[in-house]
């Protein structure tokens, strides 16, 4: 399920014309540069905004093309590579910009014939987060609290730029049955869900648990006080995007190159732990949501082969059907109360 760098497409050249940098300028947020002097100089209206934005932008397109460098140059596996800038992300940057940078991971961990070499991770990066900032700048609530949202839209930036570019559309990428039927293999799709359940399990207990323990060395009274460093340093490193890193990060290490699909798979359910508690209400759900997740990473197994981003949006299916699960059972109940 996640991109590795190879799809097995002989046809393809790395040097194929791609499109981020266009598909970048498609997805700036309007309120960036809100109109134009007689001169056709553009301006910006709301400096806040402007600044906040431009910094998510250089965040998120750092982090893709030195994930996408760790990965092709250093041979670290996607996850691994992913895992390592995420969890610098989420121990030293503020939310807005740990959040963009880690969904730029995500668009780096696109294979080499999605993105031929740094500048075009860069490039896609930096139009995830400026379609992350527009979602939040309209102020939707597309996906707000879901797990799985920073890589559902890097999902959608990647299939964007892949649809967008010929090389990528005439090679099948952007459809190949065969992967989803790889994928759906009764034994493979067992491994996958319970990889999925495992990886969602880890995330919940070292963000609520493991991470206080090992740091502090306490329960969880040493956080209330601002004075202790190792109890700051356990916030930082229990937050979801430092918690799905280390969960990521652990998993490539156990699983090794030979399983890399496997910590994909665990790393996918990280994300799943990373929707807010009203989204989840109980561990039941959350599990049940994992499992979802991990029958949705076979599904999309045929879609954009070799885009980044799918594990993270296969957790928001994952979450989004199991919610739309408990809404249909508490309609049939009220139904059911009135007959």
């Amino acid at each position: 399920m996640c991109s590795g760098r190879s799809v097995g497409v002989s046809a393809m050249r790395p040097n194929a014309v791609h499109s981020p940098m266009v598909l970048l300028l498609a997805l700036c947020p309007a309120r960036l540069v809100a109109g134009c002097s007689r001169g056709g100089t553009a301006r910006i209206t709301t400096q806040p905004f402007a600044a906040q934005t431009a910094a998510r932008i250089v965040a998120a397109a750092s982090a893709s093309a030195g994930t996408w460098a760790l990965s092709a140059k250093l041979s670290l596996s996607p996850v691994a590579s992913s895992s390592l800038l995420g969890l610098a992300a989420g121990a030293l940057l503020p939310t807005p910009l740990a959040t963009a940078a880690f969904c730029g991971t995500f668009t780096g961990m696109s294979s080499e014939l999605v993105l031929p070499n740094a500048p075009a991770a860069a490039a896609l990066g930096a139009a995830a987060a400026a379609l992350l900032a527009t979602l939040d700048a309209t102020g939707t609530r597309l996906l707000k609290g879901y797990g799985g949202r920073l890589g559902a839209v890097a999902a959608l930036a990647a299939f964007a730029s892949m649809a967008a570019t010929p090389a990528l559309v005439s090679a099948g990428l952007l459809f190949d049955p065969s992967f989803a039927a790889a994928a759906a293999a009764p034994r493979k799709l067992l491994t996958t869900v319970t990889a999925t359940v495992a990886g969602s399990a880890a995330m919940r207990l070292w963000a609520r648990r493991l991470a206080l323990l090992l740091l502090v060395g306490g329960t969880s009274s040493p956080l209330l006080s601002t004075s202790s460093k190792r109890a700051a340093v356990a916030k930082r490193l229990s937050n979801p995007v430092a918690s799905a890193s280390i969960v990521g990060l652990l998993a490539s290490i156990v699983a090794g190159p030979s399983r890399a699909a496997l910590a994909a798979s665990a790393f996918g359910g990280a994300f799943v732990s990373m929707s807010s508690p009203e989204k989840l209400l109980s561990t039941r759900a959350l599990f049940s949501a994992a499992a979802l997740a991990g029958l949705a990473q076979a599904g999309l197994a045929s879609v954009g082969v070799g885009a980044g981003g799918k594990l993270g949006a296969a957790a928001a299916i994952g979450v989004l059907i199991m919610r739309a699960l408990r809404a249909a059972a508490a309609i049939t109940l009220l139904w059911r109360a009135r007959t």
